[in-house]
């Protein structure tokens, strides 16, 4: 079991990572809404991180992991997972991937943690579960009232994100993968896998974009989105295991919420408000002492 100052510097790792999503879709949305396209947006993201973590992979190779596993992670949580969620942005709005993509994620991680890991969950981490869904039905009930178009191709896209994104999280733990290598695995792969085919086809408007857009989204993406949060999320994955790990995807949708305010001049009913409330009271609740995950095996 987890000391309290193990826990606490868990609890802080989850909320540095749920800072930075809550913020991606927003500032991708921002992106996309300029100059840049979603494939512009991953080349920088993956292309400035794999060079800076590049010296890693070269000392220590997989680990001993094996390239099958690492390609998996890197599945999980690179270009596929990227791709599918900036590019369901062009569909749907980023309050769409704010409260869709970590709810697939939350379900699918608690799901997979308790399957693989056994970590079965407590009562109350169900029912503290049940709240923050609650919470972020809220915060999206109002936009998923007005569907039309192709948003539904988005919503779908978010949703294949957060199943994505919860493989990565159950394989981490599953492996007991270190975290700056893991992060360094997903980056270097998906740099090298996905940058040659991106030169070569040259689907985007990177070659043409203002520098301001691309040194705004290379440093957001390519440090903070693809290094620091996905760091952080890993480490508190290693603290707090794979089903509490999970839970600070409730928080990105409020994140999201109030950044989309004064940023894409969103303006959140008293639904959505009440939502961020209940998702927070939600979290508390999970993380509280007596919701601690079993790890019988059933």
């Amino acid at each position: 079991m987890a000391t309290s100052k193990s826990t606490s510097n868990g609890i802080a790792f989850g909320l540095v990572a749920a800072g930075i999503w809550g913020a991606w879709p927003v500032f991708s949305q921002l992106g996309l809404g300029q100059t840049l396209t979603a494939y512009d947006i991953t080349a920088l993201r993956f292309g400035i991180s794999g060079l800076v973590l590049a010296p890693i992979i070269l000392r220590c190779g997989t680990g001993g992991l094996g390239w099958g596993r690492a390609i998996f992670l890197a599945v999980g949580a690179g270009v596929p997972y990227v791709l599918i969620c900036v590019g369901g942005l062009a569909f749907a709005p980023a309050g769409h991937a704010g409260v869709i993509t970590p709810s697939c994620m939350l379900i699918c991680s608690t799901l997979g943690g308790w399957w693989v890991l056994g970590d079965r969950p407590t009562r109350q981490r169900i029912w503290a579960m049940a709240v923050m869904i609650a919470g972020v039905g809220l915060i999206g009930g109002q936009g998923f009232s007005g569907l039309g178009g192709e948003v539904w191709l988005g919503d779908m896209m978010f949703c294949v994100g957060g199943m994505l994104w919860a493989s990565y999280t159950v394989a981490i733990r599953r492996w007991a993968v270190d975290s700056l290598h893991a992060t360094a695995l997903v980056s270097v792969l998906s740099m090298a896998l996905y940058l040659p085919l991106y030169a070569i086809f040259n689907p985007g408007n990177l070659w043409t974009a203002p520098i301001s857009e691309i040194a705004f989204q290379g440093v957001f993406q390519g440090l903070g989105a693809a290094i620091l949060a996905l760091l952080a999320y890993s480490r508190a994955v290693a603290i707090l295991g794979a089903a509490r790990g999970a839970l600070f995807a409730a928080l990105v949708p409020g994140i999201a919420v109030l950044l989309a305010v004064p940023l894409l001049g969103e303006h959140p009913s008293p639904e959505e408000w009440i939502g961020v409330v209940i998702v927070t009271a939600g979290i508390g609740w999970a993380m509280s002492p007596t919701s601690q995950v079993s790890t019988q095996r059933v």
